[in-house]
């Protein structure tokens, strides 16, 4: 029996992995193209066998609900989800960048690689066409203090990360978002064991690592996801209580903000937990903290006063150009309804927080505090920008409190999980998290996550075209002049749209 249903499984599995087959032997044809009715005998067969072995399978699934409870277990759930992490960051990472945040971010470092904190762009008396220095300035770059000067318009921190990487080697920049994002498993695992669940802190870090948001950002290089990993280390460290643990999680708040800095404000709640974790020496953990915060904040204003003329400068330009109080409620729409999408309703099961801190947390303060910073992360982005219906990526902005969020709707699942009968508990988790992770990654596959990488292929294959085949001028900007007063002739009208277009271009503000 056992034989019948194992080689009727594995046939139905190959039918409907290859699409079928046909053969033909001595003139015999054979061929196959249904799956469904060995798949059918194979599901009656282990029906069968579970009955006659029913009381050998409940033993064997009460041992393993024992040993779903251990640290081992959990350990091993974060090991598979960081090793996912990293194959799936270098693996389809796009090495290339052609947005405007990527080669932002990018450029900005190859400009600290060299010591500058501005750059220039190319000007001649040949260049005649409209708007030259908008033309010539390059994504993630804008306007500096003086004519000529172009300043990186997104914040320093991840280029300071990264400044070291692109002086050793081109592709070495590509590299570092990856390692964060391992990084991040392994702290959304700590969140769950220091608010009292192991064994949720490894779910959760599974969960996290099929997540589509996390996952369209661990394979290009940008910021969301060193940000929140800067943020949830901020976090765990503050709840040592320890002098030194206070002066780590300073550092990272400040790296946090050089890194975002209109999250600064969740500074203060990182602060709150340093100073209630321990019962000793609270004052000294304090100026430990304050000692390792503000010289970050000294280097982020000096930074902005260099490229924008003012500490609070930045290069959207002013707060309300990207932030409006009437911006809140088309965002309290479109959010909620892109986290569900892309990571199930099952995420939603961290609202029930309070009532399984009241009953369940081992560290109330931390698993409150984690609540606060999953909030005001919300909040921060509420009157934000308002991007389109379907731009669902743009939940990269929540992804500091995607991992706190999927930790307590791990713990809360799990709650209910453990009050079912033992052999019930681990098909229960089964189950859930194939259900969950399965729509998670249909959805990442669906919306183009792992094709990124092809998408981007081509803009290092047309500048390796444009240097290799095109005229031998002495720059990019002279060949751009060139190709500008050949349009004309090798497509009439062509130059005159393209004026139009530049003015229209240079009137609408950049969004990214």
């Amino acid at each position: 029996m056992t034989a019948i249903v194992v080689v009727t499984a594995a046939y139905a599995s190959a039918v409907a992995l290859t699409g079928g087959f046909k053969i033909n032997i001595s003139g015999f044809r054979f061929s196959s193209r249904a799956w469904e009715r060995p798949a059918l005998v194979a599901g009656l067969g282990a029906i069968v066998l579970a009955g006659l072995a029913r009381a050998r399978i409940a033993r064997g699934l009460i041992r393993l609900a024992a040993i779903l409870e251990s640290s081992g277990f959990a350990r091993s759930l974060v090991a598979s989800a960081a090793i996912w992490t990293l194959a799936i960051g270098i693996g389809y990472g796009t090495f290339a960048s052609g947005g405007a945040d990527s080669y932002g971010y990018i450029g900005h470092a190859r400009l600290l690689a060299h010591g500058r904190l501005t750059d220039t762009i190319p000007v001649s008396p040949d260049y005649q066409w409209p708007d030259v220095e908008y033309t010539l300035t390059p994504l993630g770059f804008t306007k500096g203090q003086s004519p000529g000067v172009i300043a990186p318009q997104y914040p320093p921190g991840l280029p300071l990360l990264l400044a070291p990487l692109a002086a050793a080697s081109e592709k070495a920049v590509y590299y570092a978002v990856p390692i964060f994002g391992v990084v991040l498993i392994w702290i959304t695992y700590r969140l769950g064991v220091l608010c009292g669940d192991g064994l949720a802190g490894g779910w959760a870090a599974v969960l996290l690592a099929l997540s589509p948001t996390f996952l369209y950002q661990v394979v290009q290089p940008m910021s969301d996801v060193p940000c929140a990993m800067s943020w949830l280390a901020a976090l765990v460290a503050a709840s040592r209580g320890s002098a030194g643990a206070s002066l780590g999680s300073g550092a990272l708040c400040a790296l946090a903000i050089l890194i975002r800095p209109n999250l600064a404000p969740l500074a203060l709640i990182v602060f709150v937990l340093t100073i209630a974790a321990g019962r000793s020496s609270r004052t000294r953990r304090a100026l430990y903290f304050i000692a390792a915060l503000v010289p970050g904040l000294v280097l982020l204003g000096w930074i902005q006063s260099v490229r924008y003329g003012s500490p609070v400068g930045s290069g959207y330009g002013a707060a309300t150009n990207v932030f409006s109080v009437g911006y809140i409620l088309p965002n309290l729409v479109r959010y909620p309804r892109w986290v569900t999408e892309s990571h199930t309703p099952f995420i939603w099961l961290s609202l029930l927080v309070p009532f399984w801190i009241a009953r369940c947390a081992k560290d109330r303060l931390v698993a409150w505090t984690s609540a606060g910073v999953a909030l005001a992360v919300w909040i921060a982005y509420l009157p934000y920008l308002v991007f389109q219906p379907n731009e669902w990526f743009y939940t990269r902005f929540l992804l500091p409190a995607i991992p706190i969020m999927i930790v307590f709707a791990a713990a809360i699942a799990l709650a209910g999980i453990r009050a079912l009968p033992a052999m019930w508990r681990v098909p229960a988790m089964t189950v859930l998290s194939l259900l969950v992770g399965g729509a998670s990654l249909h959805f990442a596959d669906k919306n183009g996550v792992f094709d990124l990488r092809n998408q981007e292929r081509k803009y290092p294959l047309a500048g390796e075209f444009v240097r290799t085949k095109g005229p031998a001028t002495t720059s990019g900007a002279e060949r751009a002049s060139a190709v500008w007063h050949q349009l004309p002739s090798m497509l009439p009208g062509t130059s005159t749209w393209l004026t139009k277009a530049t003015k229209q271009s240079a009137r609408s503000p950049r969004k990214e």
